[in-house]
C-alpha cells in the first residue's frame, strides 16, 4: 500500500458518494496502490448509509466517524488511520481526474520527497460565473500566479488536490485543530512544514474538479470565516500579518471600496441589459451579482454590439496611459523647476560666501 487518500467530510453525502466512486472504480492507478480513509466530522445527513452502500468498511475503503472537530482534526485522525506512506488529501466535492492517483506517484518520483501541489478545476456540469472565473484569479486558487513548478509558496498547499510523505505532517505534530473552519488551517501546517524544509512542487496533470458553485452570499460568509482563522494564524506566527491581509482588513477604505465595486457593477449589468434589449431580472437584486458571466468576459458580445470596433477596456488602458505619460511630464517639469531653483539658490548662497570672504568684489583702480 503506497499512498492512502485521506477526505474529510461534513453533510454531503451525495458529492461524497460520487467521489468516492470515482476513487474507486475510475482510476489508472492499480488498486493495490493506495486506499480511502473517509473521516465523517460529526454530519448529521445520509453520510453513513452513502458509506455503506460503497462497502466500507469491508472493501478499500476506510470509514471514520468522530464528533464535529473542523477538518483539520477529521485529516489528522485520517493520517492516524493510514496505511500508505504517501498521504493524498482530497475534499469530498472534488471529483477525482481518473489519473488523479497515478500522477501524484508519477510526480513524486520525478520531484522526491515533496509536497505535490495537483490542479483543482471547476467542474465542467458547473456554469462559470464571474465569481468564479474572478475566484480562479487567486482569490481562492492561486494557480494562475505560480512562476517556478518546481518551487512554489506554502500558500500553494490546498488540501484540495494535494499529497506527501506522512512523516511531513507527524514531524510538526499534525493540523492544529484550533482551526474548526475550513480555513486556513491547511495553510497554517504548510507553513510549519515549510520552515522544516518541506518543498511544494505544483503538478498540473494530477487534476480534480471541484463540484460546488460558489455564491456570493456563500464567499463572503467563507471569507468572514477565512478572516477569524487569519488572526489565529497571526497569533502563530506574527511574522506574516502583512501577506494574511490583516493590515488591509484594518483600513476604512476596505468597506467604501466594497461598496463603490458593487455599485459599479449594478450599472454595468443595467446599461448591458439595455444594450440587449432585456428586461432586468425579476429575483433577488444581489443575485445579480455573480451572474451574467459573459460581463466578465474580455470579448463579450454585448460590447461589441454596442462599440463596434472599438474595445472601450482598450480605450480606457490608452487613456490611463496618457494619463500615466502626462504625470511623468509634469513630474520631469517640476523636477527640472526644483532643480533650478536649488542651483540658483546655491549659486547666491555662493556668491554670499565669496563676499564673505572679499574674493567677489573688484578691486580698486591704482
Amino acid at each position: 500500500m503506497r499512498l492512502t487518500v485521506v477526505i474529510p467530510t461534513c453533510n454531503r453525502g451525495d458529492l461524497l458518494g460520487q467521489t468516492v466512486r470515482k476513487l474507486l472504480h475510475d482510476q489508472t492507478a492499480a488498486a493495490g496502490e493506495y486506499e480511502i480513509v473517509v473521516v465523517d466530522d460529526g454530519s448529521t445527513d445520509d453520510t453513513p448509509r452513502v458509506m455503506s452502500d460503497l462497502g466500507a468498511p469491508e472493501s478499500r475503503v476506510r470509514y471514520v466517524r468522530q464528533e464535529n472537530k473542523g477538518p483539520g482534526a477529521a485529516r489528522n485522525a485520517g493520517v492516524r488511520e493510514a496505511k500508505g506512506d504517501i498521504i493524498l488529501f482530497t475534499g469530498d466535492d472534488c471529483i477525482p481526474d481518473s489519473r488523479l492517483i497515478e500522477e501524484h506517484l508519477k510526480a513524486r518520483e520525478r520531484y522526491g520527497d515533496v509536497a505535490v501541489a495537483g490542479h483543482v478545476a471547476w467542474h465542467p456540469d458547473l456554469e462559470l460565473t464571474p465569481l468564479m472565473l474572478f475566484l480562479d484569479q487567486g482569490a481562492q486558487f492561486g494557480f494562475t500566479q505560480i512562476e517556478d513548478p518546481e518551487n512554489v509558496t506554502f500558500w500553494t498547499f490546498y488540501t484540495a488536490n494535494c499529497s506527501l510523505h506522512r512523516h511531513w505532517v507527524e514531524d510538526v505534530g499534525g493540523f492544529d485543530e484550533s482551526f474548526r473552519y475550513a480555513a486556513y488551517e491547511d495553510i497554517e501546517v504548510a507553513y510549519r512544514m515549510s520552515q522544516r524544509g518541506l518543498r511544494i512542487a505544483y503538478h498540473r496533470p494530477a487534476l480534480t474538479y471541484h463540484h460546488h458553485a460558489p455564491t456570493l452570499e456563500g464567499h463572503v460568509t467563507r471569507m468572514r470565516l477565512c478572516g477569524r482563522a487569519a488572526v489565529l494564524v497571526w497569533r502563530k506566527h506574527p511574522e506574516l500579518k502583512e501577506k494574511l491581509g490583516i493590515v488591509d482588513a484594518a483600513r476604512a477604505t476596505t468597506v467604501t471600496g466594497f461598496f463603490e465595486a458593487v455599485t459599479t457593477y449594478g450599472f454595468a449589468l443595467g446599461v448591458r441589459d439595455a444594450m440587449k434589449g432585456e428586461e432586468p431580472a425579476a429575483d433577488s437584486e444581489l443575485r445579480a451579482l455573480w451572474q451574467g458571466p459573459e460581463l466578465a468576459d474580455a470579448g463579450r458580445a454585448w460590447v461589441r454590439e454596442a462599440f463596434g470596433d472599438v474595445n472601450p477596456e482598450k480605450a480606457e488602458l490608452i487613456r490611463l496611459q496618457r494619463e500615466v505619460h502626462r504625470m511623468r511630464e509634469n513630474w520631469k517639469q517640476v523636477e527640472a523647476r526644483r532643480l533650478y531653483r536649488a542651483s540658483e539658490w546655491l549659486a547666491r548662497a555662493g556668491w554670499r560666501v565669496l563676499r564673505g570672504l572679499g574674493l567677489g568684489r573688484r578691486s580698486d583702480p591704482i
